[in-house]
C-alpha cells in the first residue's frame, strides 16, 4: 500500500512538473522538444514503478513508439530524442534478458551467469543513455533502478 501511494504520488508530481515544463517550453516555441521531454520522463517513471518485468515492457515500448513519432525542434531535443530511443531500447534488451534468466535459465548456471551479464550490461547502458537524454533536454535524473 505505501508502495502505490509513493508511486501514485510521484507519478501526480511528474504530470505538475512535466506541466510546468510543457507550458513553459511551448511559450518559447520547442512544443516537440517538451514532447520529447514528457516521454523521457514517463519511461523514467515507468521504469522506477514497475516490479514486473512484462508489463514494464509493455508500457517501454509504448513509449519507445511515442518518441520515435516525436519530432525535436532544437538540435538538444533531436540529441534527446536520439539517446532516449537508444536508452529504451537497451533498456527493452536488458529487461528480455531478465526475462530470458527467470524462464530459461533453472539449473543451467552457465545460461544463467551468460543472462544475468547480458541483462546488466544492457540495463546499465540504458540508464546512462537515459541521462544523457535528459540532460539534453534539460533535466536532471538520478539512479534508475540501481543503475
Amino acid at each position: 500500500m505505501k508502495y502505490t501511494c509513493a508511486v501514485a504520488a510521484g507519478f501526480f508530481g511528474l504530470t505538475l512538473l512535466v506541466g510546468c515544463a510543457s507550458t513553459k517550453s511551448a511559450s518559447s516555441g520547442t512544443a516537440s522538444d517538451a514532447a520529447i521531454r514528457e516521454d523521457i520522463l514517463l519511461g523514467v517513471v515507468q521504469i522506477r514503478g514497475s516490479q514486473d518485468a512484462r508489463k514494464l515492457r509493455g508500457k517501454l515500448l509504448r513509449t519507445l513508439e511515442r518518441l520515435r513519432g516525436d519530432r525535436g525542434s532544437t538540435a538538444a531535443g533531436r540529441k534527446g530524442r536520439r539517446l532516449a530511443i537508444e536508452g529504451f531500447a537497451s533498456t527493452l534488451k536488458g529487461i528480455d534478458a531478465r526475462l530470458d534468466f527467470a524462464e530459461n535459465d533453472s539449473g543451467n548456471i552457465e545460461a544463467a551467469v551468460r543472462d544475468a551479464k547480458r541483462a546488466d550490461r544492457y540495463l546499465k547502458r540504458g540508464a546512462n543513455f537515459l541521462r544523457a537524454a535528459a540532460r539534453a533536454v534539460g533535466v536532471r535524473i538520478g539512479k534508475l533502478n540501481g543503475y
